[in-house]
């Protein structure tokens, strides 16, 4: 239980207190030309709600290209019809090939080879900013240099058990990764909601190693090109994109099912990092029933007091930096939950291979 507690406060004290305890508004920049890339397949309903509101955006240079991946619905048609309208929309089309199969990967590549600035925002069909001032906080991400911006994408909120267990996991992961970039320590990001230069992500090595996989690819890139000192992380409010919620159960847990056949090809240090922290958790709550069972009371009462006047604070207080809302206050049953339900995710994927991406 003492190791656990020493595990557990070097991420709670060193890290997720950076997030939690933090000031997260940020000045938006208005001037940085940006690139935004939306990838889109069998999405012409989500593009007619989200290009009005990228067209919306109070920045003063920008350009909206958006890649149609191959769609078989009225995609195409509606980009075109759209097109005169916004000046600033630039619609890439990628025709089926039936000898070729491949993940968003390389529609993302279509589109940052398209972009006319440098800097590059990317984002997904299905989703939607919070507000006019997005693109102008992910492009103030970009000062002093840097060539990566992790931002975060929450899950809109449904009534349902689905909605509750994606929007709390959805939110967990967002506080280790953002605030692990705060700390140094950027490991990934997600395509909802990203940025970075052109020239960074036409050098990483892993577009071509992992071209095999058909999910991840975000992930992976960040996971290879991030470091400490050309990466920001933002968790102003202002700059987040709301994600469509996964419709039932099943296609929740295919989707996590998927994350883990990624983790695998981070690098050795964050692999370890993210393996302690739900070995420590477990650990510390297998610790103090044991203890509670052989009539150790006070020791097993004096980590309870830890995790819960210390730990659980500080997890909910970044939580609640990210929008989380009420959530929080269903942090521990879920935590309890979750410590059971990865593991089982996890095994899963040894056991039965998850279908390729579509």
């Amino acid at each position: 239980m003492a190791a656990a507690l020493l595990v557990l406060a070097f991420f709670h004290l060193a890290i997720f207190s950076r997030l939690a305890f933090r000031r997260q508004e940020s000045e938006p920049d208005h001037d940085l030309p940006v690139s935004v890339v939306v990838c889109a397949r069998n999405e012409s309903l989500a593009l007619q709600r989200l290009i009005p509101l990228l067209m919306d955006q109070d920045h003063r240079e920008f350009e909206v290209i958006v890649v149609n991946d191959r769609s078989d619905d009225d995609t195409w048609e509606v980009l075109q019809w759209m097109r005169p309208e916004y000046p600033r929309l630039k619609p890439v089309n990628i025709q089926a090939d039936e000898k070729f199969s491949y993940g968003k990967k390389i529609a993302l590549g279509v589109g940052v080879r398209s972009a006319k600035y440098p800097h590059v925002l990317v984002t997904d069909a299905d989703c939607l900013p919070v507000g006019r001032d997005w693109v102008s906080l992910m492009a103030a991400g970009f000062k002093e240099g840097r060539q990566i911006v992790i931002g975060h994408s929450p899950y809109e909120r449904q009534p349902g058990l689905t909605s509750l267990l994606e929007r709390y996991d959805g939110f967990s992961k967002a506080v280790q990764y953002i605030a692990f970039a705060q700390a140094g320590l950027p490991y990934m990001g997600v395509g909802r909601n990203m940025a970075f230069t052109s020239d960074l992500f036409f050098g990483a090595k892993g577009q071509h190693r992992h071209r095999q996989l058909m999910s991840g690819d975000d992930d992976l890139f960040i996971n290879e090109v991030a470091r400490a000192n050309n990466t920001a992380a933002m968790a102003d409010g202002r700059s987040y994109m709301t994600t469509r919620a996964t419709p039932d159960l099943a296609t929740w847990f295919r989707r996590k099912r998927r994350h883990y056949t990624t983790a695998r090809f981070y690098r050795f240090g964050h692999q370890l990092l993210l393996t302690l922290l739900p070995a420590a958790r477990m650990v510390l709550w297998a610790t103090i029933l044991y203890l509670l069972f052989t009539g150790h009371v006070q020791a097993a009462l004096a980590g309870l007091a830890v995790e819960l006047l210390v730990f659980l604070p500080i997890g909910m207080m970044a939580m609640r930096r990210l929008g989380a809302g009420a959530i929080i206050w269903l942090a521990l049953p879920l935590e309890w939950l979750f410590l059971l339900l990865d593991p089982c995710i996890y095994l899963s994927t040894l056991i039965i291979k998850p279908q390729r991406w579509k």
